[in-house]
């Protein structure tokens, strides 16, 4: 994960240990983290299960580190 990634996910830990909607913007950059840890090109949906996986991923190599 980037410096700037490690910052985002730690200055927004509530959007990865909360249930809530998350903004356009929120989902944009978590999608980013994503796409950069796994060298996928996922898009932010409206799907629920969809958006919960990613953010368990980011989450997940987040505290790995």
């Amino acid at each position: 994960m980037r410096n700037e990634d490690i910052e985002f996910v730690r200055d927004n830990m509530l959007l990865f240990t909360t249930s809530r909607r998350l903004t356009i913007e929120e989902a944009g950059r978590v999608y980013d983290i994503y796409n950069a840890i796994t060298g996928q090109a996922k898009k932010p949906t409206g799907c629920s299960r969809c958006v919960s996986n990613t953010l368990k991923v980011v989450l997940k190599t987040y505290n790995a580190l």
